[in-house]
């Protein structure tokens, strides 16, 4: 999961949140070179490609997700909430009046007719992530103090070779269903 802002223009600002497995490159089931699961260094560039690019910071091996040496903040990282939540922040950047707030979720291995195991068989970025994610996104104004409904734009990449968002959700089923609603709110 993440959040963040940019400009009228798409331009990236700031991250106000990234789950802490993308944005520090390391997941708890990363490593089983000891037989069993452990915490290790892992990225996966299908999980947030609209946030990733958006950010817009290529790594040495070309990806644009994080690594350990390159970790976010831990300011903005955190676990992913496992119900509903409410996530307090402010703005740490100079932000215009108005602006866009992006928010962007993915879960793994959630497979549907469409979006199969072996739809594309050779890609490893592909079979981790399943059904792509899903980006909502809404215009704030920070005059004002109304919530703003985030709406659903469309999807991420398959295996987020690029931050393009699809807007055909017509193979989307149960990815949908991750959220019911999400507002925000300028205080």
């Amino acid at each position: 999961m993440a959040i963040w802002t940019t400009d009228m223009n798409d331009e990236y600002i700031e991250t106000l949140y990234i789950a802490k497995s993308i944005g520090k490159g390391v997941f708890e089931h990363g490593d089983k070179s000891s037989g069993k699961w452990q915490p290790g260094a892992l990225r996966r560039p299908a999980a947030l490609p609209v946030w990733s690019h958006s950010r817009n910071v290529q790594e040495a091996d070309g990806l644009y997700i994080p690594t350990q040496e390159t970790a976010m903040p831990d300011a903005v990282t955190g676990a992913t909430p496992p119900g509903s939540f409410l996530l307090k922040t402010r703005l740490a950047q100079e932000t215009p009046n108005e602006f866009k707030i992006w928010f962007e979720i993915n879960q793994p291995w959630d497979w549907n007719a469409f979006w199969t195991n072996n739809k594309y068989p050779d890609d490893e970025n592909y079979k981790t992530s399943s059904q792509p994610s899903l980006v909502y996104s809404s215009t704030i104004k920070q005059n004002t103090s109304e919530t703003t409904q985030l709406v659903l734009v469309g999807h991420g990449h398959y295996n987020g070779k690029d931050g393009s968002i699809n807007t055909d959700l017509s193979t989307i089923t149960t990815a949908k269903m991750i959220t019911e609603s999400i507002e925000v709110k300028i205080e």
